[in-house]
């Protein structure tokens, strides 16, 4: 009897041992994967790599030089890797109309990426970025199948690393850390850079504020706090009127459900109507306040340039991420930028119609699933990646963030291939972080 029971005992507690250790290898699989996609993110923020190449190599920090495109290339390479380590993600297929679309919608524009390197003005630069952008629409579609747990994980990762390594370099170097007039570069090339990821930062924080541990809560104040600190620093004015737009959007959005289930109808339809007008009369008194600015002056005049230039190829383009390379098509001052500074622009310039079509449908896809996210299930998690599209979304009217290895485009597209909640699910809010 003695040895049944010991030998009971012995399977119990090797079957629990079993059970602890399914549970940890999970969670070391979760955890390596979520981290392995915020590091990706974090070199496709372009800025910790030329910073490498230039300071610490003595290089000059272009495209094709041997100290930069291998970074990128790896990227790609572990975007692709990260989908067929993932046993379950490859067998994985397109729920229903709406991410088929939006993955029809990505594939066409990284294939046709490629193919322009038949009509480019610099086929062999194109030939190898455009393949890099196959690998960062791979990597698209691991991130629109993280859970709402890890995808905050991977956001305070790519914003927290941002943000800290730059306010270390601004405390250390400023040589480096800071541009001609003082503003706040940080491990980017401009403050452009910087602060877009320091707002995401914020949308992080504030989400971690609203529903998290202890420990979380404090985190995620000292987060927002610091990313606070390196949008002042940086004086962004696109960066802040896109961060009050998504905030401001996003929680109108979150906040009208509980009210619509609570107040009858008409009280709840006369405040959203309310609450609607306010927010655009607020954002038409911004951008006309803002009209005249000498930022968005120049932007006006580089669009009405670059708008003339697209009309030349108005269907294929000059073949993608190459135009700002030739010197001869960027004779005028403003077009020495390197950018169009508007995505759509910039996808019409590089692809024409043929890439202005699929780009449409993939913001119109992110817009509608993160909308619908926050509508159906209201809470911390819907918000805060409502507020990051959004975000996301008017940086793209300012900048062309389509451009370079950019983790906005990665992002962008991950919205449009991820799915939101059925109809009538119910908001679920963990309280578990990372």
């Amino acid at each position: 009897m003695a040895v049944v029971r010991l030998r009971g005992a012995a399977a119990t507690a090797y079957a629990r041992a079993r059970e602890f250790w399914a549970a940890a290898t999970a969670c070391t699989k979760q955890r390596w994967r979520w981290a392995a996609v915020a590091a990706i993110l974090v070199i496709l923020s372009n800025g910790p790599v030329f910073l490498f190449a230039k300071s610490v190599l003595d290089r000059p920090g272009h495209w094709e030089d041997w100290a930069v495109w291998p970074f990128f290339a790896a990227a790609a390479t572990a975007s692709a890797a990260l989908v067929v380590a993932d046993r379950g993600r490859p067998v994985r297929r397109p729920a229903g109309t709406a991410q088929w679309t939006a993955a029809t919608a990505v594939a066409w524009f990284s294939l046709l990426a490629v193919a322009s390197t038949a009509w480019s003005v610099d086929p062999a630069a194109t030939a190898w970025r455009s393949m890099v952008y196959v690998g960062l629409s791979l990597l698209a579609w691991v991130i629109s199948g993280l859970d709402s747990q890890d995808l905050w994980s991977v956001l305070a990762a790519l914003s927290g690393a941002a943000v800290v390594a730059s306010a270390f370099l601004v405390a250390l170097r400023p040589d480096l850390g800071l541009d001609a007039n003082g503003a706040w570069e940080g491990v980017y090339t401009n403050r452009n850079s910087l602060a877009p990821l320091a707002a995401l930062g914020v949308l992080v924080g504030m989400r971690c504020l609203w529903a998290g541990r202890l420990r979380q809560k404090v985190g995620g104040g000292g987060l927002a706090t610091m990313s606070l600190v390196a949008m002042a620093g940086a004086g962004s004015r696109t960066a802040w009127f896109a961060l009050l737009v998504a905030a401001g959007a996003s929680g109108t959005l979150v906040l009208h459900r509980p009210m619509r289930l609570r107040w009858s109808r008409n009280r709840a339809v006369s405040v959203s109507i309310a609450a609607a007008t306010v927010g655009a009369a607020t954002v038409g008194a911004a951008v006309a306040a803002a009209w005249n600015v000498t930022t968005l002056a120049q932007r006006r005049t580089m669009w009405s340039l670059v708008w003339d230039l697209a009309s030349q190829r108005p269907v294929q383009g000059y073949g993608f991420f190459t135009f700002w390379d030739i010197e001869e098509l960027t004779q005028h001052v403003l077009l020495r930028r390197g950018s169009a500074h508007n995505s759509l622009l910039e996808v019409g310039l590089g692809l024409g119609l043929l890439g202005a079509m699929p780009f449409l449908v993939i913001v119109a896809m992110a817009a509608c699933n993160a909308g619908l996210q926050a509508w159906r299930s209201p809470g911390p998690d819907a918000w805060m990646w409502a507020a990051v599209v959004a975000f996301v979304l008017v940086e793209n009217v300012t900048e062309s963030f389509v451009l370079w290895f950019s983790y906005t485009w990665v992002l962008l597209m991950a919205a449009a291939l991820r799915p939101c909640p059925a109809r009538g699910s119910a908001a679920r809010v963990k309280d578990d972080g990372a």
